[in-house]
């Protein structure tokens, strides 16, 4: 299982997506997210992958419920 993160942001003069791949675990999201994001991002998409590259699930975390994905245990909120 993998993860990934494409992370956008808005900044004065343009908008800009960064794609951040090969994410092991849960841990590794939630660390992401509780630490790695900066003051212009407005929103994130976390996508779960299975070991043959299929989606599982997907989410996408704004300022109205970033607390509760960083919050969750396990990645059942993806699905």
């Amino acid at each position: 299982m993998e993860y990934a993160i494409s992370k956008h942001s808005t900044g004065k003069t343009n908008d800009r997506t960064e794609y951040f791949n090969g994410i092991k675990t849960w841990a590794e999201v939630i660390e992401f997210l509780t630490n790695k994001l900066d003051p212009w991002t407005t929103k994130v998409y976390i996508y779960k992958y299975s070991s043959n590259q299929r989606l599982l699930g997907e989410k996408c975390v704004t300022m109205g419920n970033l607390v509760e994905v960083a919050n969750s245990k396990n990645d059942k909120i993806l699905i």
